[in-house]
């Protein structure tokens, strides 16, 4: 979190969020929470507003009932204090509708608290609708901020940021139009999980860790994310975008890039994307033609049955896709990373495999050799476990694997801070560390890949919802000499 140096400056910064997309579901499940939690902890602005606007027709107090639901909160105290800095206003951002009234809203909150104010834009919006609600936001002048324009607004924009590598170069142009460098925060929030900031302490905390992670030791990497629930009510965006942008791209390409990037020459948000960054392009890219070789892709039965989804949709549920590095550290190493909805658990982890050398003094273990392999574990409680072997008790020498874990809630007596709540933290800063920089080199490597499923290569397998995924991916492994791993940690299930 920041520091308490940084919590007083936001304390004395007069600031409104203005929430485009209130009434979602993100900013209902994510957004309104976290500034809750936030404001508890007493580390928002004395001099808050909220914003909230949606096409929907509320009045203030309609909406506020709504999200105090939505927060299940017992707090009766707390949330009739925040209740005050929220106030609703109806407008449609894509369609350029009563933008007016949040900008004459401004102005009166900027003559009420008599100085400039600091104006956080958060684009809680479909995807499809960035374009048009970037131009509304220039046209109506949100982007300067005050009025006398000495404090410039920051922008907040969700992923998918486009939907291929055109779109994506087309947003970047648009809003480099509108905002500059330090206004743009684009979102990923599993950079701000606790345990994807402590890989960098893991790997490069611990000399007796980061020397052999490379491609000496490491036999292959397995990168994990996947959710117990369906697609909720977000059929009609999930239909269009499938796990291959609406995670691949994003969140698991993130993932890869800290999971083995080259240590930063410091943890300031220039070093730490630029390092990212070169990951993310050293991704060799998969041709059309070879994409079946590398892929599987799946859809769980009954998807074509949920809410707005088409019902002969080819939309995958499950992805996944075998990558390399052209890079000297990771040369040779095989990726995989996988993703899917409906699957038998949450979980989100990261694990280092490790090549086995067949010790001949321990001939009757490599019978059924067990790799040692590291495991950091994201969701759904954040731990570290590492797989040993050992001898058994006994006298005969007979070795079997033994698991060293911890979880940080147990090692550590503090509350961990919500995702959403550090990276909101860090937008009213302005430091944009754990905030995504480049964005066209991971459509790059997804765009061949789109190209060869919408074409129908590999076909569309199917699963059973509640398994780890279709047989297909087994299968996908075993002919790579492989097996998926436990993606979990034993003591840190839940």
């Amino acid at each position: 979190m920041a520091l308490p140096k940084d919590i007083e400056k936001i304390k004395k910064q007069a600031t409104v969020f203005v929430i485009f997309g209130a009434t979602g579901n993100l900013a209902q499940k994510k957004l309104f929470p976290a500034l809750f939690a936030l404001f508890k902890s007493n580390l928002l602005p004395k001099q808050l507003k909220i914003i909230a606007t949606s096409r929907t027709e509320h009045t203030t107090l309609k909406f506020q009932e709504i999200t105090e639901k939505s927060l299940a909160s017992e707090d009766t105290k707390n949330w009739q204090e925040f209740f005050q800095t929220i106030e609703f206003i109806s407008s449609d951002i894509a369609e350029n509708k009563n933008i007016e009234k949040i900008t004459k809203r401004l102005s009166e909150i900027e003559k009420e608290a008599g100085a400039c104010i600091k104006v956080i834009l958060y684009l809680a919006i479909a995807p499809t609708i960035y374009e048009a609600a970037l131009k509304n936001i220039g046209q109506n002048k949100l982007n300067f901020g005050c009025l006398i324009h000495k404090n410039k607004s920051r922008v907040v924009v969700e992923k998918p940021f486009g939907y291929d590598f055109a779109s994506s170069q087309r947003l970047n142009s648009q809003i480099a139009q509108i905002f500059e460098k330090e206004q743009i925060f684009r979102i990923d929030h599993f950079l701000g999980k606790e345990t994807v900031q402590n890989i960098l302490a893991f790997r490069f905390g611990n000399e007796i860790f980061e020397p052999v992670l490379n491609n000496d030791y490491v036999d292959n990497i397995q990168i994990t994310f996947t959710e117990y629930g369906g697609i909720d009510k977000r059929g009609a965006f999930y239909d269009q975008a499938g796990a291959l942008r609406d995670v691949v791209q994003n969140h698991l390409f993130q993932l890869l890039a800290i999971a083995t990037m080259e240590e930063p020459q410091s943890f300031g948000h220039e070093d730490f994307r630029q390092r990212r960054i070169e990951i993310i392009k050293s991704i060799k890219k998969i041709e059309k033609n070879d994409v079946e070789k590398y892929t599987v892709r799946a859809q769980y039965g009954g998807y074509r049955n949920e809410e707005n989804v088409d019902r002969n949709s080819q939309t995958e549920t499950y992805a996944l896709v075998k990558l390399f590095l052209d890079n000297k550290r990771w040369q040779n190493v095989p990726i995989y990373i996988r993703t899917g909805k409906k699957l038998a658990s949450d979980v989100a982890s990261i694990i280092y495999s490790f090549k086995e050398v067949k010790h001949k003094v321990f001939e009757n273990f490599w019978q059924n050799p067990q790799p040692n392999h590291i495991t950091i574990q994201i969701k759904p409680a954040e731990g570290i476990g590492i797989r040993l072997v050992a001898k058994k008790p006994g006298l005969t020498t007979a070795l079997e694997p033994v698991d060293m874990e911890f979880c940080y809630r147990r090692s550590f007596d503090v509350p961990q801070p919500d995702a959403y709540e550090r990276l909101l933290m860090d937008v009213i800063l302005g430091d944009q560390t754990l905030f995504i920089g480049e964005v066209g080199a991971s459509w790059k490597v997804i765009d061949p890949i789109r190209e060869a499923w919408d074409a129908g290569k590999p076909p569309l397998a199917t699963y059973k919802p509640g398994s780890w995924g279709p047989q297909e991916a087994d299968q996908f492994m075993m002919r790579e000499g492989h097996v998926w791993l436990a993606p979990y940690l034993t003591i840190c299930k839940i």
